[in-house]
């Protein structure tokens, strides 16, 4: 709210257009109520003596509640509901991997998770402890300013490639590969403008590389956490629970 407010006192390197496009985009992914749901989870395990705290189970159920939230960065954002049935859902079937770690490991970083070491014992338990590095490697990076970040989701979602593993199963393409374009098009010029103005141009610049590596190290966790039955299964039913909720509201 405070970034919001330093823009509307100065706005230029932001069009109107632009300035109510990232006020927009931030109602919509507040609407996500993914921190105040983490920052609930956090007081109840801080209130438990020492001992009993963040266990692997407690964990896990907060892992699985945290992730059904993804669906809503979809849901909320105008200009992906303006899409085709067909284009939305290729999208979320290529993004949506990426969309639910990005946006569940921001939060934890938000609510302080990412700093206990039970968190990484218990994606070690869950996952691989292969994973464990990569996790680490994500908390050390993706410390973005909280616009920069909902930037970065919104951009995420209308990317039209997906090359994180290998299947025999052909891809499938979005019908209006430029509509879909021209949307992250839109959102990457917002995020270099907001940058500009938030920053200098070196530290511009320094952020863009850092999403650069942020997205690497998330496409590194899924490629090893692709295997997982429990993961490919939340992964379907969020698509699922996202498309039909989606085709009833057409």
């Amino acid at each position: 709210l405070s970034t919001l407010n330093l823009l509307r006192s100065d706005q230029s390197t932001l069009t109107i257009e632009q300035w109510n496009l990232l006020s927009n985009l931030s109602h919509c992914y507040d609407e996500y109520s993914g921190v105040t749901l983490g920052e609930r989870f956090m007081n109840e395990q801080m209130s438990l003596p020492p001992k009993l705290r963040l266990k692997s189970e407690a964990l896990n159920r907060y892992f699985n509640d945290s992730m059904e939230g993804t669906q809503l960065l979809y849901k909320n954002n105008q200009d992906f509901l303006s899409l085709s049935a067909n284009n939305r859902s290729v999208l979320l079937n290529n993004t949506i991997k990426y969309i639910t770690d990005l946006s569940t490991n921001f939060i934890y970083h938000l609510i302080g998770l990412l700093s206990y070491p039970a968190y990484y014992n218990t994606v070690a338990l869950i996952t691989h402890p292969s994973v464990e590095p990569t996790a680490k490697c994500l908390a050390n990076i993706i410390q973005f300013d909280i616009i920069v970040m909902k930037l970065l989701l919104a951009i995420v979602s209308f990317s039209t490639i997906n090359y994180t593993t290998y299947s025999n199963i052909p891809p499938i393409n979005v019908l209006n590969i430029k509509q879909v374009l021209d949307i992250q098009d839109k959102y990457i010029e917002l995020l270099w403008r907001y940058l500009l103005y938030k920053y200098n141009y070196a530290q511009a610049v320094i952020c863009c590389l850092n999403m650069i590596r942020c997205l690497f190290v998330v496409t590194e966790g899924i490629s090893k956490s692709d295997n997982l039955q429990f993961f490919n299964d939340k992964v379907k039913h969020l698509i699922e629970e996202t498309e039909q909720s989606l085709n009833r509201n057409d």
